[in-house]
């Protein structure tokens, strides 16, 4: 079976995950040539219990240590199956590769439907977001499966090549903004379709007019998915994801309520909207302030309804006396102050929902994947309380 690992990957996480996935040989890939390296892991075979896995999936555990998740060929060949037939993908498309294949994203978006369905991929060599558009232009690409932080370049930037061919332009790994999502239209003739999905079953839900221009707008179900609210008489809820593509389960410790027997439960809260799906935050984003629960989107969505304020992101710093206290990173116009923003929040939302501090920045900070992090906000912006 095959783990694979991004190439960014630290050397301490890489060997981690190689000694709990047991590996017993480590593939790299050079300018010149691969090399094959033997490893000495535990030599006990693990019992998979009748489903020998084909693929293992690093993803982050509830604890420091990462943990696997296991996935037979027909799993992914039915999420593979899944997002071709839902977003309209085929052969005579040309997918352009910038997101990385080790990813579920990519594994799912570009490996899978080039081997299991002949749709040719082209790989790019640049990460930077004017080469990129370039090499969009210049390949010839028919679908582009992006993220935000791509398609916010693209809008911000003068003299752009034509994309006569490009056709679909795809988004996930983080949440799109309406913001982004419009200006990119407008500029582009082009809409950007909102992709759902998770590393445990692959593609959840798609937006596939792209044009509801509202943020957390994640569109209706995938082709053969099956989504069940867990708490219907909520206005969010976390779901049940039903599907074919579901994977087998977590290694080396399972968590049975979570994932398994073809069902996962996201820790993403949704709320109905319209013929589609919202994201409206996450159970394990909630912020504990002295007991009280703060869903973080609810303090999002107050901030960006200021004047000049352009995007914002909360998360929880740690509180000796209150647990955690509510903290928020803004995007705005140059003459946006924090105490304006603290008046604002103070003026309507509760006395534990308003932040301790905002930090005014030039843009969030993403890490490569184009992912905003709460845990890893808390960690770089202290928040001084007791």
């Amino acid at each position: 079976m095959v783990l694979p690992l991004e190439q960014s990957i630290s050397e301490r996480e890489r060997e981690a995950a190689l000694e709990i996935c047991r590996a017993k040989g480590l593939i790299t890939c050079g300018d010149d040539a691969a090399k094959i390296m033997r490893l000495r892991t535990a030599a006990s075979t693990p019992n998979w219990g009748g489903n020998v896995p084909s693929l293992l999936k690093l993803t982050s555990g509830t604890t420091a240590a990462p943990r696997a998740i296991r996935f037979r060929s027909e799993q992914l060949l039915a999420d593979c199956e899944q997002i071709c037939r839902t977003m309209g993908i085929s052969d005579v498309d040309l997918n352009f590769g910038v997101i990385p294949v080790s990813h579920s994203y990519g594994l799912s978006n570009l490996l899978t439907p080039l081997i299991a369905r002949g749709v040719p991929m082209v790989l790019s060599r640049d990460r930077l977001p004017r080469p990129v558009l370039i090499d969009l232009a210049r390949t010839n690409a028919t679908v582009f499966p992006g993220m935000p932080v791509f398609y916010q370049a693209f809008c911000d930037m003068d003299e752009i090549p034509a994309l006569p061919k490009l056709r679909l332009c795809i988004s996930a790994g983080a949440p799109l903004s309406a913001a982004v999502a419009r200006k990119f239209c407008e500029k582009f003739g082009r809409p950007i379709h909102s992709f759902y999905g998770s590393s445990e079953c692959g593609g959840i839900c798609y937006d596939r007019d792209g044009t509801t221009f509202e943020d957390g707008f994640v569109g209706a179900p995938m082709e053969d998915v099956d989504l069940e609210i867990v708490d219907p008489n909520a206005p969010a809820s976390q779901v049940r994801v039903r599907s074919a593509a579901v994977g087998d389960g977590y290694f080396p410790e399972p968590d049975k309520e979570k994932l398994g027997s073809g069902v996962f439960v996201p820790d993403d809260l949704l709320a109905r909207q319209r013929d589609g799906f919202k994201i409206v935050g996450r159970v394990s984003d909630l912020i504990n302030v002295a007991g009280k629960k703060v869903n973080p989107a609810e303090v999002e969505a107050h901030l960006l309804r200021f004047a000049g304020v352009r995007d914002a992101i909360v998360f929880g710093c740690p509180s000796i006396v209150r647990n955690e206290e509510v903290a928020a990173c803004v995007v705005g116009d140059v003459d946006l102050t924090e105490a304006k923003l603290l008046e604002f929040c103070r003026a309507e939302l509760s006395p534990w929902q308003v932040p301790k501090r905002v930090f005014l920045v030039q843009e969030i900070p993403v890490n490569e994947r184009g992912k905003t992090s709460r845990k890893e906000l808390a960690k770089r912006f202290s928040v001084k309380a007791g």
